[in-house]
């Protein structure tokens, strides 16, 4: 028998309360802050931040074969160095700064969303030595946790679930 609303709206409600205490190490000292994990929409926003120029993705394309399935890991390794050669050998260039600031700015997004104390939050823009990074890190975690773990964590079992 299927679930109510009821019941997936106090699933929700408690994925909406859940937080976690991070503790890490920083100059020297051992912080511990709260987070939380981000909302399917704070994860698209983060990751609309991810940016890969349309020239280069037109090159990979026509080198590389999207719809075909990998039998293996080496295969899809190997089609990846296939993309990469694509990128390089056209002339086209890897702005490695560019990947650089998108990715700092993307982490600075999962913190701007997933630290809980408001105060700390309005200060992660002044966030130095790393700690913008590390931080991010342990959000994106509990954030992308399989649905398996999720369903495990509320207990739901898998013949009470439906598709």
């Amino acid at each position: 028998m299927a679930r109510s609303s009821e019941d997936l709206a106090a699933l929700l409600m408690a994925g909406d309360e859940y937080t976690e205490t991070v503790e890490f190490e920083f100059l020297n000292e051992r912080f511990a802050i709260k987070i939380r994990p981000l909302t399917e929409t704070e994860l698209i926003d983060v990751a609309r931040s991810q940016k890969i120029g349309a020239g280069m993705l037109k090159t990979i394309a026509n080198k590389v074969d999207f719809t075909k399935k990998f039998e293996s890991k080496e295969e899809e390794i190997a089609a990846q160095e296939v993309a990469m050669k694509a990128v390089l050998e056209e002339g086209n260039s890897i702005d490695v700064g560019d990947l650089n600031y998108q990715d700092h700015m993307q982490n600075r997004a999962y913190c701007m969303a997933g630290i809980v104390d408001e105060n700390l939050r309005a200060l992660v823009p002044k966030f130095r030595y790393g700690l913008t990074d590390l931080i991010a890190k342990r959000i994106k975690t509990i954030s992308e946790v399989p649905p398996a773990v999720v369903a495990n964590f509320f207990g739901v079992s898998q013949d009470t679930r439906s598709s």
